[in-house]
């Protein structure tokens, strides 16, 4: 691994680190808050989300030919197990189990694309 893919690894869990801080911290904060602030810093981990997926649109510029390909492949699995995952469950209320959370969507589709990233990463060996 080079020194540049290093490094945007490491700012990428940096992004992941903040937004974990700032989603935990306010979700805690937006219920002791009046409206409208309480929206206001509900909605405050939408920032470093957004850093994230900056630096990894700029990470995966910055990638070799191949590993931009299992990149691709990866975020396609992520995409259509969680589209697969995601109307499944829907469709599963309808039968009594309960409306889970928006913010569980995210780490789905990670955990998909962190499958779909081995299973990729494997073929190309």
């Amino acid at each position: 691994m080079d020194s540049t893919c290093r490094k945007n690894r490491i700012r990428l869990l940096g992004a992941i680190l903040v937004y974990a801080i700032v989603g935990i911290a306010s979700g805690i904060a937006a219920t002791h808050l009046l409206s409208p602030w309480k929206y206001i810093v509900a909605a405050l981990p939408v920032l470093p989300a957004l850093w994230f997926a900056t630096l990894f649109a700029r990470h995966i510029g910055e990638l070799d030919e191949l590993q931009r390909r299992i990149q691709l492949e990866s975020l396609a699995f992520a995409f259509s197990a969680g589209v697969v995952l995601t109307l499944g469950y829907g469709f599963l209320q309808h039968a009594g189990l309960p409306i889970p959370n928006w913010i569980w969507v995210w780490p789905l589709m990670g955990v998909c694309w962190l499958i779909g990233k081995f299973v990729a990463q494997r073929r190309y060996r």
